[in-house]
């Protein structure tokens, strides 16, 4: 009775059991020492053994039956899970392809209907410290990032908890041993063929070796500390995403009237971050908040090779770079923010208000002169002055912020004007480009845009600056020509900068 009076809350609780040492110690050692809690059997027998998977849910059902636990059974075969086996007897262990993980989606289906039927809080599994090791070499050689390293987690949003993670297995069977409980033992659990088998019977000794006994220890604490950075980078993650990331509309059709942001997303729409603030942060916190919008705002999981793409892009990236976040969504950068945006049968959907402004826009004199959103959907705003003597390398360093370049002025044929680029436009490439392709004598824009990788899709209706003869000076983000360029000998330079405007 509580101190209330009242009869304590009961709490049902699915165990998956196998007839191993760890379910029947999971059951046993850990669950049935739990007061208030009702305990339910899950088994899944698929037969792949004969006569000895016919065993283990024999020795199940005698726990079951002696210890008054309610249990399910569900029995299947092999070829019902994956089809027959090949070149062979499934006995001589020839599974079919794919075998263990439709294997496992079948009993964690089992266990989840069995928990919904009756009303479990909780599906308990007999994960081992020892797993927990095993799972965490393996994420290192498959190059997982800290969410990976930390392991096999103790509890899971679907309700999913494992607690013996923090128990050895030498431990388990010494429990099991002093108090003469029964167990089988699964001879496929030494087949080396499988990966874990592997891992937990050559390499492990072999460290064990190498390192002594306490090799495993420090592994599985080396998992903890992983467990408590991921948690810490989650945190910051969520606070910088709640301050930083908003909602843009996605417009509907062409010509759309420019939207407003807003707090939440409705279907098909995107999000969008300051570059600036992002690319300021340490490289593991940025690539968990670009996992953490892929998870929790476009429905996207991508692999560590995947965020760091998505990463260099935002920070390293040029105005216009892209990569494809899969599903339909496409990180894009914009100037100075980047934008996860859907994509339509191959094609960007732009933000809302991306129709093109009117242009060209002349720019008699030094002066900022906005331009109207363009394809991108960004206003921007060009901004022109004029300076003193500089030198050949100041001119390169402001060039190299992507959002300037430095011209001689008395090169210039002025008035000045920007316009969008257009398809067949050429230029003369600056003879000081470092990419070769580039250098020499007047080449079509379009095949610099190639050249750059820049998608196509990206690649016309952007503002470029032109002279008074409508030759092109500056494409902002991808390259300058060789027109009026600083020398030893330029007296007076006209500085030209982009910038995004609010």
């Amino acid at each position: 009775m509580t101190p209330e009076g009242k009869e304590p809350i009961e709490r049902v609780v699915v165990a998956a059991v196998s007839g191993g040492p760890d379910s029947v110690y999971l059951l046993l050692g850990k669950l049935a020492r739990e007061k208030g809690t009702r305990i339910v059997i899950g088994h899944v027998n698929y037969g792949t053994r004969g006569i000895e998977s016919n065993k283990d849910q024999k020795l199940v059902e005698n726990i079951s039956k002696r210890y008054r636990y309610k249990i399910e059974i569900l029995t299947s075969t092999i070829e019902a899970v994956a089809g027959k086996p090949k070149g062979g007897s499934v006995s001589s262990g020839n599974f079919p392809a794919g075998f263990e993980k439709k294997a496992r989606e079948i009993r964690y289906r089992f266990l989840k209907d069995l928990a919904a039927d009756v009303g479990a809080e909780a599906i308990a599994l007999a994960h081992t410290a020892d797993d927990q090791v095993e799972t965490i070499l393996m994420r290192v050689f498959e190059g997982a990032g800290i969410g990976g390293l930390k392991g096999i987690p103790r509890e899971s949003a679907d309700g999913v908890v494992r607690p013996i993670l923090v128990v050895w297995k030498e431990d388990i069977l010494e429990y099991l041993k002093k108090r003469k409980i029964p167990y089988r033992i699964d001879r496929s659990n030494v087949d080396t063929r499988f990966e874990r088998n592997w891992v937990r019977h050559v390499l492990i000794p072999l460290l064990e070796k190498r390192y002594g006994k306490a090799v495993k220890k420090r592994i599985f604490t080396l998992g903890e500390r992983f467990r408590e950075l991921d948690d810490y980078l989650e945190g910051e993650a969520g606070r910088w995403i709640r301050r930083n990331v908003k909602g843009v509309q996605a417009a509907r059709s062409a010509g759309a009237p420019r939207g407003k942001e807003k707090s939440g997303l409705a279907e098909n729409d995107g999000v969008a971050f300051p570059r600036k603030s992002f690319s300021a942060l340490p490289s593991v916190l940025r690539v968990k908040i670009l996992q953490r919008i892929c998870f929790d705002r476009l429905g996207v999981a991508p692999n560590e090779r995947l965020l760091a793409a998505m990463d260099g892009n935002v920070t390293k990236g040029g105005p216009s770079g892209g990569v494809n976040a899969g599903k339909g969504w496409k990180l894009a950068n914009r100037y100075d923010e980047a934008l996860f945006l859907q994509r339509e049968n191959g094609r960007d959907r732009k933000p809302a208000g991306s129709a093109p402004g009117k242009m060209p826009i002349l720019m008699a004199a030094p002066g900022e002169y906005d331009i109207p959103p363009g394809r991108d959907g960004r206003t921007v705003s060009f901004a022109w002055e004029f300076g003193g003597k500089r030198t050949p390398a100041q001119a390169k360093r402001l060039a190299a912020k992507r959002d300037a370049e430095m011209f001689d002025a008395a090169g210039l044929k002025s008035p000045l004007a920007v316009r969008p680029l257009r398809a067949g436009d050429r230029i003369r490439p600056f003879a000081g480009s470092a990419d070769r392709s580039t250098r020499g004598g007047e080449k079509k824009v379009k095949e610099i845009l190639i050249d750059r990788k820049i998608p196509r899709d990206d690649r016309w209706g952007r503002p470029v600056l032109c002279d008074a003869e409508g030759a092109i000076l500056w494409i902002p983000g991808v390259l300058r020509s060789g027109l009026a360029p600083v020398t030893p000998a330029t007296r007076k330079t006209a500085i030209l900068r982009i910038r995004s405007t609010k």
